[in-house]
């Protein structure tokens, strides 16, 4: 009986131990188990400081890196903006330089002008008083004959009327001493025909005798235009000027002149004062009523652009 009890308390108090044992190793595994998961939330937690250190770390040298681009940046604005003030300094340099000069080229282009303009002023009133003695002179020796003429004894054989004889034939041989120059067409047409029609006054031809005249100076080309005129009209003076003016009259060629002035430009061999008479001669041909000014200013513009 005693040994029936005591073998059943030997098996509880077993038992027993063994569910302290079990209650200690769970409470162990417990703690295991707790510590455990403090290492890991502790090495998570680090891991977690590392990559937020590291991002912060690669933030700063984002930002340092952004600050150095922008710092190269402004250094390159502000090296370009040197070199541009540079650059704008040189260019406004040279600007003056050139501005000087062709103030320079203008100042003595416009000297050049003046001169030549005073020189041919000169060389015109030159020419026109030379005109005006030669024709004074021409006047006052037509004025002596006809004095001559009308005070001396005209009769060289008796029975012969004064006016008929020796009298018409001093009368015309005071009148006719001009010969009007030959004209060829290449000349300019109005200046030749102030000249002709000059002589016939001086002479002082009849309108038949004009036209005998002029057909006798014609040459060349010139004297084809009597191709296009009756036999019976080349008497009449009127017809052969209305001729002459289609073919070689200055209204009828202006365009061509003036196409010649835009076109006209200096040659190899041609001086200034060559090419500035010229041109002057295509400006008074092209622009006959223009006023004076206009012409001057033209004839600058086109030595300028030569």
């Amino acid at each position: 009986m005693v040994n029936t009890r005591s073998t059943k308390y030997n098996e509880e108090t077993t038992t027993m131990d063994d569910d302290k044992k079990t209650v200690r190793r769970q409470e162990r595994r417990r703690q295991e188990d707790r510590e455990e998961a403090e290492r890991r939330e502790e090495k998570r937690r680090q891991e977690d400081e590392r990559r937020r250190q590291e991002d912060r770390e690669e933030a700063e040298r984002r930002r340092q890196e952004d600050e150095r681009r922008r710092q190269e940046d402004r250094d390159e604005a502000e090296r370009r903006h040197q070199e541009i003030c540079e650059s704008q300094q040189v260019i406004n340099t040279r600007l003056n330089a050139f501005s000087g000069r062709i103030d320079g080229v203008e100042q003595q282009i416009d000297q050049r002008i003046k001169k030549k303009s005073r020189e041919k002023l000169e060389d015109t009133r030159r020419q026109v008083q030379k005109e005006i003695l030669e024709k004074i002179n021409r006047l006052e020796h037509q004025l002596h004959r006809t004095s001559i003429a009308d005070s001396g004894d005209y009769s060289t054989s008796p029975g012969i009327p004064l006016q008929n004889s020796t009298y018409m034939h001093a009368e015309r041989s005071v009148h006719k001493i001009l010969k009007p120059p030959t004209y060829d067409g290449q000349s300019s047409w109005s200046m030749y025909r102030r000249q002709f029609e000059a002589a016939a006054k001086a002479n002082g031809w009849t309108s038949q005798e004009m036209a005998t005249s002029l057909v006798i100076s014609l040459r060349g080309q010139a004297l084809e235009i009597l191709q296009s005129i009756p036999e019976e009209q080349q008497n009449d003076y009127d017809r052969i000027i209305g001729a002459l003016e289609v073919r070689y009259g200055h209204k009828y060629l202006r365009q061509v002149y003036q196409s010649q002035i835009k076109s006209r430009q200096q040659r190899s061999n041609e001086s200034l004062q060559e090419y500035e008479a010229d041109i002057e001669r295509l400006i008074h041909l092209a622009y006959p009523q223009a006023p004076k000014n206009f012409s001057n200013k033209l004839a600058s513009r086109l030595l300028l652009m030569a």
